[in-house]
């Protein structure tokens, strides 16, 4: 288990998580977006660094979450 903080807008929550959780399961988690009301198109940051989905949270980290611009191909 690990503790992390995940900001969006003004409010912010601080969470213990598995140790394999991912940017990817934070921004899908049923837990997190009920808790801050985000939606399914947003970005994970670090220090102001977009994360990859794929990537494990390290403990203690801070993560906030920004809406995705919408892009078309």
């Amino acid at each position: 288990m690990k503790k992390i903080t995940v900001e969006y807008g003004v409010d912010s929550i601080t969470k213990q998580v598995e140790s394999g959780f991912t940017f990817g399961d934070l921004q899908e988690s049923d837990a997190f977006k009920g808790a801050l009301g985000f939606g399914d198109n947003t970005k994970a940051l670090v220090n102001g660094i977009e994360q990859n989905r794929n990537t494990v949270i390290p403990d203690g980290t801070t993560v906030r979450l920004e809406t995705a611009a919408n892009t078309k191909a």
